[in-house]
């Protein structure tokens, strides 16, 4: 068989690379690596627990990266959905991204953390993203640099009606995202601040930007875990308002999910 040519814009490796070594690897048919079309992306450990334990996730055995990365099949409402723990970044995030919708990932939702930009926002506080603002360097490998990437228009109005149906407290617009975590300058912060960004985090316009290429529904929602001002920076990842809230957006997202 002749070596196959590659355009000078194609990729030499795939997500399909990854489904054969994996179908391979772990000698499993390869029909058998699949996805479904519903998947939970999350970050922290307590969240993925939380929304593991919400659907009764049995973890995907073929899955490659193991309890580093987990990910778990479950159902909620009779639906079945997928709940996975990327790693942090854009980079990380995108790698795995790209597997799970290249094994049938149709409709993303991620449920993430970030830092408040405005003076309103407090630890607990819950933004449901309209778009964000590309500071990292993954998105611009999908996408030129002049185009917005937003939110799937439908999954984010389904979240707008149940959290106000829910008289649940949510700030609706966009984030920052950036690479550079402690790179946040002060000239950085009052430009997105005085902008009306709200929050900043590290992976939101990478997975928009990732969607858009690959004709797939992605949408985020961000709860308010740490406070930038302009004499510093206010942690409250612990707090006990920020379990809170994830733990009720978790539960709102998923019923979104299991309804599209």
């Amino acid at each position: 068989m002749g070596e196959r040519k590659l355009g000078e814009n194609e990729s030499i490796t795939t997500p399909s690379d990854f489904i054969r070594y994996v179908s391979e690897n772990r000698k499993i048919p390869i029909e058998k690596i699949k996805l479904p079309k519903r998947l939970l992306i999350t970050y922290q450990r307590n969240t993925y627990e939380c929304a593991k334990n919400l659907v009764g996730g049995t973890f995907v055995n073929w899955w490659v990266y193991g309890e580093s990365q987990p990910l778990c099949i479950g159902q909620y409402n009779d639906v079945e959905i997928g709940i996975s723990r990327f790693w942090v970044g854009a980079s990380a995030t995108v790698m795995t991204l790209e597997e799970v919708i290249a094994c049938g990932a149709k409709k993303v939702f991620e449920i993430g953390m970030s830092g408040g930009l405005q003076s309103f926002l407090q630890p607990g506080n819950i933004v449901v993203v309209t778009e964000a603002i590309r500071d990292e360097g993954t998105s611009y490998h999908y996408l030129p640099p002049e185009e917005k990437v937003e939110a799937s228009t439908g999954l984010r109005n389904k979240l707008i009606e149940h959290l106000t149906d829910r008289k649940i407290e949510h700030f609706i617009g966009p984030v920052w995202s950036t690479d550079g975590v402690y790179r946040e300058t002060r000239g950085k912060f009052r430009k997105f601040r005085d902008a009306g960004i709200l929050a900043v985090n590290m992976e939101t316009s990478a997975i928009f930007a990732v969607a858009r290429y690959r004709n797939v529904k992605a949408a985020s929602a961000q709860v308010i875990s740490d406070i930038l001002t302009e004499k510093g920076w206010l942690q409250a990842f612990g707090h006990r308002s920020v379990g809170e809230s994830t733990e009720v957006l978790l539960k709102t997202v998923l019923e979104i999910l299991s309804e599209s």
